[in-house]
């Protein structure tokens, strides 16, 4: 009896590990099957790491082919523009040119870019000395375009004889249309250039004044004086009903001013309010400052100017031109 129990005690244990067993054997099939995805997915992702890094790869290499291209793309504009500069600065009037008509004055010219729109222009002859600021439209490229076409045909009107500033500034505006073709019937066009011009004649004490859209002061025994132009540009057909420029004639004594500007120095942005340096404060500043040199008067606009605009962003070319007689 006995003998039968203790029989019965081993099947049970028997069966007992053969289910413990079955179930390990469970378990693990499941650890193999997760283990077996597991490595399936980091197989797959490795094969995507290597994709990525492949592209990664070919994208940076483009990414530089692509600096490459933008650096020599640059620098060949900037050669341009650098060589631009220097045919520019090879044409405007140096300082030297205005020292050897004029005991006293003062230019102060800046470029927005690396080139200007804005040009001192100076032409002298037995009688005359013309000189004249001219604001071309854009700054940059384009105006430095535009100055090159105004400065080689006020050359050539200029010399053809004694021309007074109205009617030279009239041929100019004829000159400027039939270049940039803005008399062809439909086409439109704005491009030009606004000029302060002055023809002075010093045997006779005398300045012949014409603006196109631009003003010239006259100080004289601490009074300001302004001329102001007439209303419409250089260039365009926007004005249909134009009429010749007009000359004003203006007796000149010694210690007396001229001032002529670009629109570069009026309409700067400063302050502290974001406002325009202006017209008035420009004459209040260059009234006040009249009875010293031309350099320190130079200076002094120059102080303030720099003083309004400053953290302002520069919105264009500037050029202002003074002369003491």
């Amino acid at each position: 009896m006995n003998q039968e129990k203790m029989q019965d005690s081993v099947s049970a244990n028997d069966l007992n590990d053969l289910d413990r067993l079955k179930w390990e054997n469970e378990m693990l099939r499941l650890n193999i099957n997760e283990l077996t995805k597991t490595n399936e997915f980091l197989v797959a992702a490795t094969w995507r790491e290597r994709e990525m890094k492949q592209r990664l790869h070919q994208a940076l290499e483009e990414l530089k082919e692509t600096k490459k291209l933008v650096d020599a793309q640059h620098k060949s504009i900037t050669d341009s523009i650098n060589y631009a500069s220097r045919i520019q600065d090879a044409i405007i009037p140096k300082y030297a040119d205005f020292r050897g008509l004029f005991k006293d004055f003062f230019v102060f010219h800046e470029a927005k870019d690396v080139v200007s729109g804005d040009f001192p222009w100076l032409y002298h002859n037995d009688r005359y000395t013309y000189v004249g600021a001219v604001d071309c439209t854009g700054h940059g490229v384009p105006g430095a375009m535009m100055s090159l076409i105004g400065f080689l045909l006020l050359n050539d009107l200029a010399s053809h004889n004694d021309i007074q500033p109205g009617e030279l500034i009239t041929n100019l505006h004829l000159g400027v249309v039939r270049t940039l073709k803005q008399d062809v019937d439909g086409k439109q066009g704005a491009d030009g250039m606004d000029i302060a011009m002055c023809r002075i004649d010093h045997k006779e004490n005398e300045i012949e004044f014409a603006g196109a859209h631009r003003p010239l002061y006259h100080v004289s025994n601490g009074e300001l004086t302004l001329f102001a132009g007439d209303k419409y540009p250089i260039g365009g057909n926007q004005y249909k009903s134009r009429g010749a420029f007009t000359t004003y004639k203006i007796k000149i004594k010694e210690g007396d001013c001229i001032y002529f500007f670009s629109d570069g120095l009026t309409d700067q942005f400063g302050g502290p309010e974001g406002m325009k340096f202006g017209p008035k404060r420009t004459r209040e500043i260059l009234l006040a400052n009249s009875g010293k040199d031309m350099m320190q008067q130079h200076a002094a606009i120059r102080e303030e100017f720099d003083k309004w605009m400053g953290n302002h962003k520069r919105i264009d070319d500037l050029l202002l031109i003074g002369i003491k007689f």
